[in-house]
């Protein structure tokens, strides 16, 4: 009697989907979720919709858009932040009911459902391909475990929605022309294929591509008398998401594409592709080895399905291309080569096809390697790997190169015409400094334990070029918050990390607090103080602290809620520590009441803890022509450049 088959050889994708969904809650880190500038815009702009209904962010970040309202809006595509609603809605709860930033797990949790949605993509784009269980199974397993995608589980990036959009674009549209599909199911599924094409273009503009990849898959595939139909049910279930990625371009922008203004594709083509593909840094073949076997798999699909191959090296192929002649290349932030991580679910499905011409050996050393490979990046986040760079100075572009790099990247030097560029943004060009040999440095001193700041004074690359020397300690130059991931000994990450935490291990993300704060702030400088009172009562519930009272005082003192922050400001000088700029809130309502002296007086207090320049200029204004609002005197209300 033969034994019964395995739940893996009988579900080979529900197989795959569990053991990567595993990996995924044993490895992520929740500390890092919200702790990047493009994670935290996502996220406040999430918060505006929920709690508003609006899209508005606060002013402050170098690549927000201001309005002329006071506030400003998010450049990037708005489905990540729709996507984020639902974390966003079931936050407060958990950080009022468990403990402040218990809601970290939530959006770390989001992060992993549409990796294992990628995963999903993958595997079933696979089978429409006429895979069999094993290269299903394959498919979603190299689609995260096996890619940079893993360690995108606790960044705050959107590539995790972006491949998934993307995977799911090809697989329905593969499976609307699979023999034999009946033909309502094939309308439904081109429909789906060209809704999954609008997603990936409310999630970045750029993915305008996935509809032609839709369309070429429906029209040159399968039976040639219902392509037509095909193509419009295609176009049907693109509509209603284009037509609201259009209204949100032109309520923000004004007119479609143009999120990016002042920014360029200036990067030299040729050394784009090159880095891109093979070389040291960002190169596809070191972050997914098994792209190798990409290749045989589009060789035979083409020869099976030349309409999918030609979809499929189509879509990778512009988006190879594009990026490797935009500005940013790389990506700066994140593990791999970020911009290129939408196209990971077609390569992982081509590659497991690919598989099944060759000995299994030979995906399994592969995928083995990606597997190690990609592990670093998730226990030794890139976040602080490119934090620590910050020890290196600042390279030095000619006047000639600065049109090259929008103005938030580096600081003028206008008696030369040229600038200091900002190290995220030239270190992916230099092969010493590759995250595949800094980044395990970094986490093998970690586990080593001892002094580590010390020997991170000494890196692991040769200083024996100008720009390689090391200019500043990393205490003066990184947050004490990197810093302490950097330094502390290594603790293994997990889903629902945030849940357990000790109450003074303050180095977290706090995404949906900061959310909170974010609309405070908004709500002082669009002169809506009623508002900034209700998001800054929230935050003090849910979160106080010196900084969190700082926001409330000031929005007290907006709403001219007098007695309030008379009792506010009793409490918080009974405690220490007090924020520095608790003073210089106290010394604006010293103003409004016409206490000019007692105003003064509280400057100095605050000057004496703090030394800020733009806090100091005050004392040499006549009090009458202070600013109207803390944020209009400390200048966080400003783009920190251009």
């Amino acid at each position: 009697m033969k034994p019964a088959p395995s739940f893996a050889a009988r579900r080979p994708l529900a197989a795959a989907l569990l053991l990567t969904a595993g990996v995924l809650a044993l490895t992520a880190d929740e500390r890092y979720f919200g702790l990047t500038v493009d994670g935290r815009i996502m996220v406040r702009t999430a918060v505006s919709m929920v709690t508003l209904g609006e899209i508005g962010i606060a002013r402050g970040q170098a690549v927000g858009i201001d309005r002329p309202g006071g506030d400003s809006v998010t450049r990037y595509g708005l489905g990540p932040s729709l996507s984020l609603a639902v974390p966003v809605s079931l936050a407060r709860a958990f950080d009022r009911g468990i403990r402040p930033g218990a809601s970290q797990a939530l959006f770390v949790l989001h992060q992993i459902l549409w990796l294992l949605a990628a995963a999903a993509g993958a595997g079933a784009l696979a089978r429409a391909w006429g895979g069999d269980g094993t290269a299903v199974r394959r498919a979603a397993l190299a689609a995260v475990l096996g890619s940079p995608l893993w360690a995108y589980a606790e960044a705050d990036f959107s590539e995790p929605l972006q491949a998934a959009l993307v995977a799911a674009t090809f697989a329905a549209g593969a499976a609307a022309v699979a023999p034999g599909v009946p033909q309502r199911r094939s309308l439904v599924l081109a429909a789906a294929a060209g809704a999954a094409a609008g997603g990936a273009l409310m999630s970045k503009s750029l993915l305008a591509l996935a509809l032609a990849a839709a369309l070429a898959l429906v029209v040159l595939g399968g039976e040639k008398a219902s392509r037509f139909r095909r193509a419009g049910a295609a176009l049907l279930g693109w509509l209603a998401p284009a037509a609201l990625w259009l209204a949100f371009e032109v309520v923000r922008f004004g007119r479609p594409f143009a999120a990016y203004a002042g920014e360029r594709f200036s990067h030299p083509l040729l050394d784009g592709l090159w880095r891109l593909t093979v070389g040291p840094n960002k190169g596809l073949l070191f972050y997914f080895p098994l792209v190798v076997l990409s290749v045989v798999g589009l060789a035979a699909l083409a020869r099976s399905r030349p309409a999918a191959a030609a979809a499929s090296a189509g879509f990778a192929g512009a988006l190879l291309v594009v990026t490797a002649a935009w500005w940013a290349w790389d990506g700066t932030f994140g593990w791999g080569p970020r911009l290129l991580l939408g196209a990971i679910p077609i390569l992982a499905a081509l590659a497991a096809l690919g598989a099944g011409r060759l000995p299994s050996a030979v995906f399994r050393v592969l995928f083995g390697l990606g597997v190690a490979v990609n592990a670093i990046g998730v226990l030794q986040p890139d976040t602080d790997t490119m934090a620590y760079l910050g020890i290196l100075p600042r390279r030095v572009v000619p006047a000639t190169d600065v049109n090259r790099y929008p103005v938030f990247t580096y600081d003028a030097e206008p008696a030369t015409g040229g600038a200091r560029l900002d190290n995220q943004f030239w270190v992916a060009e230099v092969a010493a400094l590759s995250p595949l040999r800094v980044a395990p440095w970094l986490l093998l001193q970690r586990l080593a334990g001892g002094d580590v700041l010390a020997r991170l004074r000494t890196p692991p690359w040769a200083a024996n070029r100008p720009e390689l020397r090391v200019e500043k300690s990393p205490e003066t130059v990184i947050s004490s918050a990197n810093l302490a991931h950097l330094t502390r000994p290594f603790a293994w990450p997990h889903l629902g990390m945030s849940l357990f935490r000790k109450k003074a291990d303050v180095y977290w993300g706090a995404a949906y607090t900061e959310g909170i704060l974010d609309q405070a702030l908004r709500a002082q400088d669009m002169r809506r103080p009623d508002r900034a009172v209700d998001f800054a009562e929230q935050l003090w519930t849910i979160l106080p602290s010196p900084q969190t009272a700082v926001v409330l005082a000031e929005s007290y003192r907006l709403a001219g809620r007098r007695d309030a922050l008379r009792e506010l400001a009793d409490r918080v000088r009974s405690r220490r520590p007090v924020d520095p700029r608790f003073p210089v809130v106290l010394a604006l309502f010293a103003r409004d009441i016409g206490e000019a002296e007692g105003a003064r007086r509280l400057i100095e207090a605050s000057l004496a803890v703090e030394e800020r320049p733009e806090i100091r200029r005050l004392l040499g204004l006549p009090v009458a022509e202070w600013p109207l609002t803390l944020r209009d005197a400390t200048g966080e209300n400003r783009k920190p450049r251009g």
